[in-house]
């Protein structure tokens, strides 16, 4: 009986889950015919305004991308989440263009059919109504009287592409004449017609002066005189027109043809497949008969294209070469090279030698951080500046670094083949012809065949070198990457032999030094791989990343949680003609300013004492750096093993041999003097006295029996009358220092004196390659 009824409660339960179930299928199957008849007009009137939208509008939209095909369509510029609103532009789909958008003022009704721009940077702004194209010029207050019925305005029957802006029937939709008399009642300004542009329209207020119509100055071409015998061919005839591309609204800059115009070049009144600018750097052949110049291609819709060398000879036709170098994985790189206006070069950027067209490039310019070692090699291809001089006190001169040019010799008869040619060394240029690709692989460089003159070098070479006043090429021979195991040798060829330059670590880049008057120096600077540092070391704010304490190692650095160390070293050659790797220190007699750059010896003979300052930043890390910044984060050492860390350049020795004062940057301020720290290292005690002091840019001046003397060298306008004014000559008592909070020194594992936050480092200071101490 039991189970009987269980039977029965199971089928029971199962008929009302089924009549549930059929309930709620009907209940659904309605309302989703009622909904299929409503978007069937919908559909057919969207076929029905992409028919009235005229073939070139259709194709255009048809050529878009998926994200580009929105009805509105908000381009941004520039990154989101770097402070401050994104700016960017809007394109519609039927070509209303707005170009200066900010995308937190860019409101449209629900259909796209009216747009409304903010006021971000002005008092006024734009309504726009892409259905009778038409603009008005909005206030502030207008602008939110419109908001108010900005969700009610008159729904989009024409010229949309999409079909998710319906509104929603609870808003009340007003009509076009009802919208029309609102306008007219308060809206201020008249309606203007938006202009069109080829296949975009703008609010006339956007419309850009264009550019002079007058063309670039073509180069003429050279006048031959008939030899006897011989019939002289003229050079053909060309001419310039006004190139515009075939749509605006595919392009990144839709208004960049009117502020920027390009010229198609027409040879003997036929186009060419090319269009040039003022920088096309145009060269004839000696016999009329080639010409080579930087152009574009006319016929790419694309914007912002690389310049391309492109080539003309009677032979071969029309050539173009869009490579700068054969392909490498080595951080660097060659670009066209172009004279600074304000330092007008000899050198051309295209010339022809016979047959041969010599194409200039120029080499970037390599950077790390300043100052201390740094974990990535970044290309500069435009002017940096670097260190010429110093002052006696150690501050820096600064001048333009020279660049580093050379020719590719380009051969229209064999394009395939890669060759370059140096600056004249010993009055002869170095030849070098690619004679293997690059490994595809990190780092990887192409092998060179190297030649001067009749001379054939042995073996294969890079491409990169530096010629230094004409006398010697400083070249890099070919080998594997520094940071895959390779040795990264340097050698140095005088026009007599060549020379190995004996270092420690191996180089990853060279760049030449500016010298005095815009010149080049004696000196190489090299970017040298010299140790390796594993991820979780990496920490600014401790300063892990600037002591190393792993030498190079390419198993580590095989692995992807693994960074190579690098760092700024100078080779120059002696007396005798030998190139040498130059001290790190440099010796100076007086006390070094804050802002003094490089690392320095004070060699102080009389108490028989030395203090080394290595290292040391500035608190900005790159080559646009100020001259008038202190130096921060870096080493204080003394002969008697004394290392403070985190300390500035300027440092004055004990009247009586007891030690140093040392100053340590600690916080900068605004409207108040910065705060500093003042150390005094005492070797005798073996202990660290610090006291706090006020100023923007003290420098130690004495210390003698009255105490230690230190001046503001860079004093508050303000304060300047007031007596105890920064500017004004201090003094450090003896009683001062009694009070001062005092820290006893550690001695590490290695020998070294450090403060208890400082001994981690022991190690690593004492391993650097030419540590004064352990010298």
């Amino acid at each position: 009986m039991n189970v009987v009824l269980t039977l029965v409660s199971i089928s029971a339960l199962a008929l009302c889950l089924l009549i549930w179930l059929l309930s709620r299928l009907r209940a659904r199957k309605g309302p989703g015919a009622e909904e299929k008849l409503q978007a069937e007009p919908s559909e057919e009137a969207t076929r029905a305004s992409q028919q009235e939208l005229s073939n070139p509008e259709l194709a255009a939209q048809v050529q878009q991308a998926p994200e580009a095909q929105k009805d509105v369509h908000f381009r941004i510029r520039g990154e989101r989440g770097m402070g401050g609103p994104v700016y960017g532009d809007v394109m519609c789909a039927d070509g209303v263009y707005l170009p200066h958008v900010w995308e937190s003022d860019i409101h449209t009704s629900f259909d796209g059919r009216w747009l409304r721009t903010g006021f971000y940077d002005s008092e006024t702004a734009h309504l726009v109504d892409r259905k009778t194209r038409r603009s008005w010029l909005i206030q502030a207050g207008e602008a939110e009287a419109l908001d108010a019925v900005h969700w009610r305005m008159p729904r989009w029957s024409g010229e949309t592409i999409n079909e998710s802006g319906i509104a929603d029937d609870s808003h009340v939709i007003l009509s076009d004449a009802s919208f029309k008399a609102w306008l007219t009642e308060h809206i201020s300004a008249q309606a203007e017609p938006l202009v069109q542009l080829q296949d975009i329209w703008l609010p006339r207020e956007y419309l850009p002066a264009q550019a002079g119509e007058q063309p670039p100055e073509l180069v003429a071409a050279p006048v031959l005189k008939a030899e006897p015998g011989k019939l002289a061919i003229p050079a053909p005839e060309l001419a310039l027109e006004r190139h515009w591309p075939p749509s605006l609204r595919h392009l990144h800059s839709p208004l960049a043809p009117l502020q920027q115009p390009n010229w198609r070049l027409l040879m003997a009144g036929k186009p060419t497949p090319w269009m040039i600018d003022d920088d096309h750097a145009m060269v004839w052949r000696g016999d009329a008969q080639a010409l080579a110049l930087y152009a574009y291609p006319a016929d790419d819709a694309q914007e912002y294209l690389q310049r391309r060398l492109v080539v003309w000879t009677v032979e071969q036709g029309w050539q173009q070469w869009s490579a700068y170098q054969p392909h490498d994985r080595k951080s660097w790189s060659v670009n066209a090279y172009w004279p600074e206006p304000e330092e007008p070069s000899p050198l051309p950027p295209l010339s022809w030698t016979e047959t041969l067209l010599l194409q200039r490039v120029q080499v970037d310019t390599p950077e790390t951080e300043r100052l201390h070692d740094g974990t990535s090699i970044s290309c500069v291809a435009s002017r940096i500046e670097g260190c010429v001089e110093h002052e006696r006190d150690g501050q820096v001169k600064l001048g333009p670094i020279p660049v580093v040019s050379f020719c590719w010799l380009r051969d229209p008869a064999r394009p395939e083949v890669w060759r370059a040619q140096s600056e004249p060394v010993q009055g002869k240029p170095l030849i070098w012809t690619l004679s293997k690709d690059a490994r595809d692989e990190q780092g990887e460089t192409s092998a060179w065949n190297l030649q001067w003159g009749d001379k054939h070098f042995s073996g294969s070479w890079a491409l990169e070198h530096v010629i230094v006043r004409g006398r010697w090429a400083v070249l890099m021979p070919f080998g594997r990457a520094p940071v895959r195991g390779g040795a990264g040798q340097l050698q140095v060829w005088d026009g007599e032999r060549l020379q190995t330059v004996d270092l420690p670590w191996p180089v990853e880049r060279i760049r030449p030094v500016p010298g005095k008057s815009n010149g080049a120096s004696l000196r190489v600077q090299l970017i040298a791989l010299v140790a390796s540092l594993d991820d979780k070391d990496w920490d600014p704010s401790l300063g892990s990343w600037r002591w190393p304490v792993h030498s190079v190692s390419s198993s580590h650095l095989a692995r992807p949680d693994w960074r190579p160390v690098y760092m700024h070293r100078e080779i120059a050659p002696d007396a005798q003609g030998r190139w040498r790797l130059l001290p790190r220190w440099r010796e100076v007699s007086q006390i070094q300013h804050p802002c003094a750059d490089g690392d320095y010896v004070w060699r102080d003979a009389a108490r028989g004492d030395a203090l080394w300052w290595w290292g040391g930043q500035n608190q900005r890390v790159n080559s646009y750096w100020s001259e008038d910044e202190c130096r921060i984060e870096g080493v204080a050492m003394t002969r008697s093993g004394l290392a403070l860390c985190g300390t500035g350049p300027c440092a004055c020795p004990h009247p009586a041999g007891e030690g140093w004062a040392v100053l340590e940057f600690v916080d900068h301020h605004y409207a108040r003097p910065n705060e500093w720290k003042l150390h005094w290292l005492n070797p005798v005690e073996k202990e660290l006295r610090t006291l706090v002091l006020a100023g923007n840019m003290p420098l130690l001046t004495a210390w003698d029996t009255q105490g230690l003397h230190w001046v503001d060298t860079q004093p508050d306008e303000e304060d300047v009358s007031s007596s105890d004014a920064p500017g004004a000559a201090q003094l450090i008592t003896l009683s001062m220092w009694d009070k001062a909070e005092t820290e006893p020194l550690r001695q590490g594992t290695n020998g070294l004196w450090l403060r208890k936050q400082d001994l981690r480092y022991a190690q690593t200071l004492q391993g650097q390659d030419d540590c004064p101490w352990r010298n």
